[in-house]
């Protein structure tokens, strides 16, 4: 390989000097350059960010008056509310305190009309108390007076029934005892008078007609001959008188005739006034005047005899019943038991106000 001489290295020396330079030069022209072209492109990018900023900024700008807008109506609104709200609670306490008031008024007149339904209740228990004593006291009466069982059981059934609707329950055990009384007229059966008393009215009519008991030896009806027929007519002949001029057969017939219908007519009086001891004494009396003075062979006789037998073979009367106990029971309550008056009721001055 040829090597060159010292004046061609000589001449190549600057030349690579100067190309050197102008290659840095390039290269720093170019960095200028990209340097450049990267500061445009960075002022461009913050231009066109800051033009979108600008426009961001300004849509937020706008939301954000719109939404001041909206908060200020909000705000306005929310005062509204506020003092609807107010009034509203101002129109519920003048409600809650007419509402007090109306509910005090409600139980004054509650209170009232109560008071007066005591005061009417009381008034009728009065009236229907006065009713049973009433009843109870002509049930009494029915009895003693005439012995009517059927007037007096009814007159203490319609007593309980009026008794029952009576609300104060211190009458409840009367009740009790109108009930046992009417208990006790149920089981009353009185004899059948009726039959009795005909029965007396017609052996009083037929007392006057009885064949009376001849003297012993003397003969009777039944054992009278046609001798002694002929000779009781002319006994008439011969005649013993008293001295009053009053035969004494005939005056002794008379007598026993008259006590006979005397003791019938004190048996009637007797059963009429239910007496029954009277009643049958007066009948014993009757039986034997007729055993003694009438004769005994006689139909006539034997059937009056057979009736008082009958008479005096019926059952007494039961024992009168207790009417007294339910009255004196009813007037004892009536005098010590007093019904609660009714308080009056005031109206109070918040409700009168309202």
């Amino acid at each position: 390989m040829n090597d060159p001489g010292p004046d061609v290295a000589d001449r190549k020396a600057p030349l690579a000097r100067g190309g050197g330079r102008s290659r840095r030069l390039l290269f720093v022209c170019a960095l200028l350059a990209a340097l450049l072209a990267v500061l445009v492109w960075r002022v461009w990018q913050d231009h066109r960010a800051g033009a979108v900023t600008q426009a961001g900024m300004s849509a937020l700008s706008g939301r954000v008056a719109t939404l001041e807008d909206a908060l200020t109506s909000l705000q306005q609104e929310r005062a509204g509310l506020r003092q609807r709200l107010q009034d509203a609670d101002t129109g519920n306490r003048a409600l809650r305190e007419q509402l007090l008031g109306l509910d005090q008024r409600t139980r004054t007149l509650e209170d009232a009309v109560a008071s007066l339904s005591e005061q009417r209740f009381a008034a009728a228990d009065a009236l229907r108390l006065d009713e049973v004593e009433m009843l109870l006291r002509m049930a009494q009466e029915r009895y003693a007076l005439f012995h009517d069982v059927a007037g007096a059981l009814q007159a203490t059934t319609l007593a309980g029934q009026a008794l029952a609707t009576v609300s104060d329950p211190a009458y409840a055990e009367l009740a009790q005892t109108v009930e046992a009384q009417r208990q006790a007229l149920l089981a009353v059966r009185l004899p059948a008078r009726a039959a009795d008393l005909a029965t007396l009215g017609r052996l009083r009519a037929q007392a006057p007609m009885l064949p009376i008991r001849r003297e012993d030896g003397a003969p009777t009806a039944a054992s009278q001959g046609v001798l002694a027929r002929i000779g009781a007519a002319l006994s008439g002949l011969v005649r013993i008188q008293r001295s009053a001029h009053a035969p004494l057969a005939a005056a002794s017939a008379g007598l026993a005739r008259e006590l006979l219908m005397l003791d019938l007519a004190q048996a009637q009086s007797a059963l009429l006034a239910w007496d029954s001891n009277g009643y049958r004494a007066a009948l014993l009396d009757a039986r034997t005047l007729l055993a003694l003075r009438f004769d005994p062979g006689a139909g006539d006789v034997r059937a009056a005899a057979a009736d008082l037998a009958r008479l005096l073979a019926q059952p007494q009367p039961v024992a009168a019943p207790d009417l007294d106990t339910a009255l004196a029971q009813l007037r004892s309550l009536r005098a010590t038991h007093v019904l609660k008056p009714a308080v009056p009721a005031t109206v109070p001055a918040k409700g009168r106000a309202r």
